[in-house]
């Protein structure tokens, strides 16, 4: 067991957008969580990683507890994230933008970099090598020069994960990686995120292309206005009354 989440809760105001929910991804699984929009995904994501604080609950990595920390000691200890809105620095560079996610991960002082020694010198031409091999990964390398801006979307989806990734996670969580993303470009998701997980990567993703969730994950959690409503494999989920009901509506009687 890699993650291990019990009764994590998360309200703004008089709103529960996160009610008590219990979540356990085994080590080098794709484990998808979906619902109806405005089910709480991306706030449970948020409260796992610390840019919101939760009310209340256990978040345990690797049988560390990880509520209460920062931020950046929870990508340190080996959890990177993707987001739902885009955040990428538009105006450095594809290759430059990949650079920065290796921050945790520098050991060398401001000294050495004030004056380029040679432990500087040497660690970042280990960074450029590890960026220009991550950007072959998701087929942007000769993109490495270009703005970020002036990426197409699903290539921009696809810079955040290898950005992700600079950090060396043993968990990549990924907050809808396909949205916005052609049919084409949703297939080379889906190859990306198999190779992944054959190189020994944990993956939680929230995602609402139902085709591309169900082909690629090994179990899936639905969470239905803050509460976690079903979990199982694929075809549990699917033949689950409350999953067709959260997306469908109840039908009446006769109907």
């Amino acid at each position: 067991m890699i993650l291990s989440v019990e009764k994590l809760r998360k309200a703004f105001g008089g709103l529960v957008a996160v009610n008590d929910v219990d979540l356990e991804v085994q080590a080098g699984s794709i484990h998808a969580i979906i619902g109806p929009n405005g089910a709480g995904k991306t706030t449970f994501f948020n409260a796992l990683t610390a840019i919101v604080p939760a009310d209340r609950g256990t978040v345990t990595f690797e049988e560390r507890s990880i509520r209460g920390l920062s931020t950046h000691a929870i990508a340190e200890l080996g959890i990177a994230r993707t987001f739902q809105n885009i955040r990428l620095f538009p105006y450095l560079s594809v290759q430059e933008n990949v650079k920065v996610g290796t921050h945790t991960r520098n050991r060398y002082r401001l000294f050495d970099a004030a004056i380029r020694t040679p432990r500087y010198r040497r660690e970042e031409r280990e960074v450029d090598e590890s960026a220009l091999a991550l950007l072959e990964k998701m087929g942007l390398a000769d993109k490495r020069d270009t703005f970020a801006r002036n990426l197409a979307y699903g290539d921009q989806r696809k810079l955040e994960i290898a950005r992700a990734l600079a950090t060396r996670p043993r968990l990549l969580l990924l907050d809808e990686p396909a949205a916005g993303m052609n049919a084409r470009e949703t297939e080379s998701l889906d190859e990306i995120i198999r190779s992944l997980k054959e190189e020994g990567f944990t993956i939680l993703l929230i995602e609402h292309d139902m085709k591309l969730v169900m082909s690629i994950a090994d179990r899936i959690t639905v969470i239905d206005h803050g509460i976690k409503i079903s979990e199982g494999t694929a075809r549990e989920v699917q033949n689950d009354p409350k999953v067709i009901e959260a997306y469908l509506g109840k039908q009446e009687e006769g109907a």
